[in-house]
């Protein structure tokens, strides 16, 4: 079967070094559509939705940013906090516009577990229902969100 190139530049985009340090698929085996397809099953069984999720993020890292980074409370049993970064990064899925390098980080106050995402992070799951490969520096599992939820 042919190769798509638009879907080649994706996957190019995605790997270490080429938009960020570290890429978006991880030490993930699978193939990106088998990654987001497993993603979407997982949040029918939850009964949640995209953007669901991403709106909860965004309040999240609003509340976050009041902080100025440090960490605060942002719902019951939870701790967040913000770290602005300078520069933007654009969409590995080539959308047009640049997001800001706001990471967040949320911490479950019973167990001390902690996630973090970034303003891009909250594109790719509304846009592209896509939470990043498994071994990923800001992966969002998406049990943990429904959680949030």
């Amino acid at each position: 079967m042919k190769e798509n190139p638009a879907m080649q530049k994706i996957l190019d985009n995605m790997k270490p070094g080429v938009i960020s340090l570290h890429g978006f698929l991880g030490d993930d085996k699978r193939d990106l559509e088998t990654i987001i397809d497993h993603d979407t099953g997982e949040l029918e069984r939850l009964k949640i939705d995209r953007e669901q999720i991403a709106l909860k993020l965004e309040e999240i890292r609003d509340l976050a940013l009041k902080g100025l980074g440090n960490f605060v409370t942002v719902q019951e049993g939870y701790l967040a906090k913000a770290d602005s970064i300078r520069g933007k990064i654009p969409c590995p899925f080539g959308h047009k516009g640049v997001y800001g390098k706001t990471v967040v980080t949320i911490q479950k106050k019973s167990t001390g577990e902690e996630m973090s995402y970034t303003d891009l992070g909250i594109h790719l799951v509304r846009e592209h229902g896509f939470f990043q490969g498994k071994g990923t520096l800001f992966r969002l599992e998406p049990e943990a969100l429904a959680e949030l939820l």
